[in-house]
């Protein structure tokens, strides 16, 4: 009997604790307003037209540019030259070794002046671009510096070699491209990458890419129709884009430049390409660097001079910091001083010597 009650009781405890746990559970609820179960929430509907935006901003979405290398010396792992330079140290990979020692933006005290720098940027920029353009591979240029800033000198991106190394090689590129010289959409939409976003949402890029690829003239109508009803300036606007004769450019050099590129690589004539674009036009076509090498043996010349210029002005110091030569100029004079004491004593000796030799002669 007493098992029963006991039974008993502990199922009566057990039902009141579930209880309990009920009235708790709803009075929670009720007090934070929770939401139904999953499958009965009812979905809030897109406006119109959404999921064809988010479709085509995948779509068109542009190849990011992978970054560039940091200040320092720079490194160019897959670019191999014979050439031994113009001078001793005067090579490929002794040149970018001494990048922010020599030259560079953020280079010591005794180094070349900001135009030297500067120049010597242009070349290491149009080298690699040259390299780029061989391997149809803009990510070569991820090797050179980009914008940066320290020590309150701020370098634009108009004065990074990385970024002058990847315009370089994508207008050229992109005009084989529209030529029909190169294949694949990631050429296409590098060409269109600093294109303005709310223009690109208009039409679908790898479809105006398609149509670039049979040539630079179906652009116009292609773009007409996408931006229809088109302002009255559209197709002059077009024309400097993708120019088709050398008036569409308005004597504008950039657009001038296009149309040579385009004509020249179309043509299969790389020696018609403007003048500083030659030897990467020379490198797409043979799929070699040997049109590069010039630019580098330049580039050479350029940096011994330049190198025996301030070593001349700063009495054979390059490449180090003003406390650096202070430090080194006073431990010379310390070397200096010790050297003649040493020189003073030595000839005291000397004196001494010479004198009781003479006084032994006399005796003799």
């Amino acid at each position: 009997m007493k098992k029963w009650t006991v039974l008993g009781i502990v199922a009566l405890a057990a039902a009141l604790l579930f209880l309990q746990y009920m009235m708790e559970k709803k009075k929670d609820a009720a007090q934070s307003g929770a939401m139904p179960p999953a499958e009965q929430q009812v979905g809030v509907a897109l406006p119109s037209g959404a999921t064809d935006y988010v479709a085509r901003q995948e779509e068109n979405a542009m190849p990011p540019a992978s970054g560039s290398a940091v200040y320092g010396g720079i490194v160019l792992p897959t670019v191999q030259s014979a050439y031994k330079g113009a001078c001793d140290g005067g090579g490929l990979r002794e040149m970018l070794a001494s990048h922010d020692k020599y030259w560079g933006f953020f280079a010591w005290d005794t180094s070349f002046t900001q135009s030297e720098t500067q120049r010597m940027y242009g070349y290491v920029s149009d080298y690699v671009a040259c390299q780029a353009a061989a391997r149809s591979d803009v990510s070569l240029c991820d090797s050179l510096p980009g914008p940066a800033e320290r020590g309150g000198f701020k370098v634009t991106p108009d004065m990074a070699p990385y970024m002058a190394c990847r315009k370089k090689t994508i207008n050229l590129l992109f005009e084989a491209y529209l030529a029909g010289n190169i294949k694949g959409d990631s050429y296409c939409r590098l060409g269109l990458s600093g294109w303005d976003t709310t223009d690109l949402e208009r039409f679908s890029v790898p479809e105006f890419c398609s149509v670039l690829a049979k040539g630079a003239e179906n652009a116009e109508p292609f773009l007409l129709k996408a931006f229809a009803p088109a302002p009255d300036d559209a197709s002059a606007k077009i024309a400097m884009d993708f120019p088709l004769k050398e008036k569409d450019c308005k004597s504008k050099q950039e657009c001038l430049d296009k149309y040579r590129l385009y004509k020249a690589v179309k043509n299969g004539r790389p020696q018609d390409c403007p003048k500083d674009y030659v030897p990467h036009c020379k490198a797409l076509a043979d799929h070699a660097t040997t049109s590069c090498e010039p630019i580098l043996k330049e580039m050479s010349q350029f940096y011994c001079s330049t190198v025996k210029r301030v070593e001349k002005v700063t009495g054979g110091y390059i490449g180090v910091t003003k406390e650096e030569i202070a430090a080194d100029i006073e431990k010379n004079k310390a070397a200096k001083a010790e050297a003649d004491t040493m020189k003073k004593e030595q000839e005291k000796q000397q004196a001494i010597v010479n004198k009781r030799v003479k006084e032994m002669l006399k005796k003799n």
